[in-house]
């Protein structure tokens, strides 16, 4: 009886001690990691909820502008422009919240090499004059214009001029090559020519 009595003192005093000293529930400890976190635009980046304890929800900020992107436990996140970027995960139960903040944790830049042109104007009438401009980035080596889309070199300058002479929508290529990689662009139905003389 004696025993008995003791054990039973024995289980109240575990229960008060668990019960004043906290050992109940408590919120969750926010982490994660990501991969890749550098590199050049554009680049799908996987994050990895790493976070302790029972969690209920998932918030995730992947550009610091405090818009929630995702409420997945471990998304993946395309990034297209360039920057240096802030990244919070915020993660809740019923007995409250916690959330990390990495500043400054990815770094994305340009790729070096970067093709791209315009036209001006796009839509003419009659014999126009169209300037073409090339906008691509990087050591460019040698170009090829094509202005009609029959795959015919009609300029290799930079910024050349061309008067379409027969009525129609056209596709214009640029195609450019550099010490170690090559390009080309296809907008399809770019320049609108109406009224040339038949």
């Amino acid at each position: 009886m004696i025993i008995i009595k003791k054990a039973t003192i024995l289980v109240s005093i575990l229960l008060v001690c668990y019960v004043l000293l906290g050992c109940r529930a408590s919120p969750p400890i926010a982490g994660f990691t990501a991969t890749p976190t550098g590199g050049q635009v554009p680049v799908e980046v996987q994050f990895t909820d790493e976070s302790l304890g029972n969690i209920e929800t998932w918030q995730w900020d992947f550009n610091s502008d405090g818009v929630i992107d995702s409420l997945s436990p471990n998304p993946r996140f395309t990034y297209t422009k360039a920057g240096i970027f802030t990244v919070s995960l915020t993660v809740s139960n019923s007995d409250g919240q916690d959330t990390d903040t990495k500043l400054d944790y990815l770094r994305f830049t340009i790729h070096p090499c970067f093709i791209d042109f315009m036209a001006e104007p796009t839509r003419v009438e009659g014999l126009t004059e169209i300037q073409f401009t090339d906008l691509s980035r990087g050591k460019v080596t040698s170009r090829a214009w094509d202005f009609n889309n029959d795959g015919v070199t009609d300029s290799t300058e930079q910024n050349p001029t061309y008067t379409y002479k027969i009525d129609g929508d056209y596709s214009v290529t640029l195609s450019i090559i550099g010490p170690d990689y090559e390009l080309s662009l296809t907008k399809v139905n770019y320049i609108h020519v109406r009224g040339c003389p038949t």
